[in-house]
C-alpha cells in the first residue's frame, strides 16, 4: 500500500509540474510588467532590514552553534514523498553551526533511536557502531533537510545578503496586512541557477509571518516548476532572538485550513551554545565552505 501511495503521489506531483512549461516566478504582476526603480530596492531593503532587527537577527552572529529538538509531520501521499528524513513524527535533535551549512540531524525515538547524520562542508557522513563514517556520495535528501531548515530558521539574516532585494507590493492574509519584498541572485527574472523569494512582512508586528520560495535545487522530479510557502508561527525569544516553534509548509500558496499541509515542524526546544562546535566538524582536514553553496544560492 505504502508503495502504491508513493506511485501515486509521484504521478500526481510530475502532472502538476507539466501544468507549466516554465519554472516557477514569485515576481509579482507589477514586477513582470514594468522595470522596478531604485526607490522600489531601497524600499524593500528597508523593510527586509527592520524584519531582521525585529526577529533580533542582528544579534545572531554572537552565537557559534544552536540546537534544536523538534518534530517534523510529513502528511499524506505528497508528504510521504517528500519527506527529507528517515522517519516521521518522531522527535530528532538538530544541530547546526551558525552562518553555514555543516548540521547534523540525530534521531531521539523509535526504530531509528540513534541513527545520525550530518553534513561537514557538503561532505556527508552517518554515525556507524559510535564512529562517524564519511560516504563517498551525498545523501540528497538529508542534505537538502539540513540546509533548507537551517537557511529557514536563519532566512531574515541570509536575504540580508542578497544581491536582489525589491519591494513587492502589498498583500493582506487571514485578516492581516503585508509588505512582500522579493529577494533573489544575478537577475530578478526565474533562472534555474537561483531560487526567489518572496517574504510577507507584517505591518504591524515588522516580523516575517510567511515567506514563498522556489525549489530549484531539490531532489524530487518536476520542483523547479513548483513553489512552496511556509507560515511561521509561535515566535518566542531566546536569547535575545524570537524563533518560531511552528514552521507549516504548503505547496504553492499559503492555506488558511490548520490541516491542510505538506509538512509541519513543531519546535519542542531552541538553544544556542550548548555544545561544542568540534561535535560539526568531525573531519578537521576538510576546508572551511561557510555558507557557501554546492551549487548554487
Amino acid at each position: 500500500m505504502r508503495i502504491k501511495n508513493l506511485l501515486f503521489a509521484f504521478t500526481a506531483l510530475v502532472a502538476i509540474s507539466l501544468q507549466s512549461c516554465a519554472i516557477a516566478d514569485l515576481r509579482t504582476e507589477e514586477l513582470k510588467n514594468q522595470n522596478y526603480q531604485k526607490s522600489d530596492e531601497d524600499k524593500g531593503r528597508a523593510i527586509l532590514q527592520t524584519a531582521w532587527k525585529a526577529q533580533g537577527m542582528d544579534q545572531l552572529q554572537q552565537f557559534e552553534t544552536y540546537e534544536v529538538i523538534a518534530q517534523d509531520h510529513w502528511k499524506g501521499m505528497l508528504g510521504a514523498m517528500g519527506n527529507v528524513w528517515p522517519v516521521n513524527q518522531t522527535s530528532m535533535r538538530l544541530r547546526f553551526a551558525v552562518g553555514t551549512f555543516d548540521s547534523q540531524v540525530e534521531v531521539l525515538e523509535g526504530k531509528k533511536e540513534g541513527f545520525l547524520a550530518g553534513q561537514q562542508s557538503w561532505n556527508y557522513y552517518e554515525k556507524e557502531d559510535g564512529k562517524i563514517e564519511f560516504k563517498e556520495k551525498l545523501d540528497k535528501r538529508i542534505s537538502f533537510g539540513l540546509s533548507a531548515y537551517q537557511y529557514f530558521f536563519e532566512l531574515t539574516d541570509r536575504l540580508m545578503r542578497a544581491p536582489i532585494v525589491v519591494y513587492a507590493g502589498e498583500t493582506e492574509f487571514e485578516g492581516k496586512k503585508y509588505d512582500m519584498v522579493l529577494a533573489s541572485w544575478e537577475t530578478i527574472e526565474p533562472h534555474k541557477g537561483h531560487d526567489q523569494y518572496r517574504l510577507w512582512i507584517n505591518k504591524e508586528t515588522k516580523m516575517l509571518d510567511v515567506v514563498e520560495n522556489t525549489v530549484r535545487a531539490n531532489y524530487l522530479p518536476g520542483a523547479q516548476h513548483l513553489y512552496g510557502s511556509t507560515q511561521m508561527k509561535d515566535y518566542r525569544k531566546i536569547n535575545g532572538i524570537y524563533i518560531p516553534f511552528e514552521l507549516t509548509v504548503d505547496l504553492n500558496e499559503p492555506s488558511k485550513k490548520e490541516t491542510k499541509y505538506v509538512h509541519r515542524l513543531t519546535v519542542k526546544e531552541f538553544q544556542f551554545d550548548t555544545f561544542d562546535k568540534s561535535v560539526l566538524y568531525p573531519n578537521p582536514d576538510l576546508k572551511m565552505l561557510g555558507d557557501t553553496k554546492l551549487d548554487s544560492e
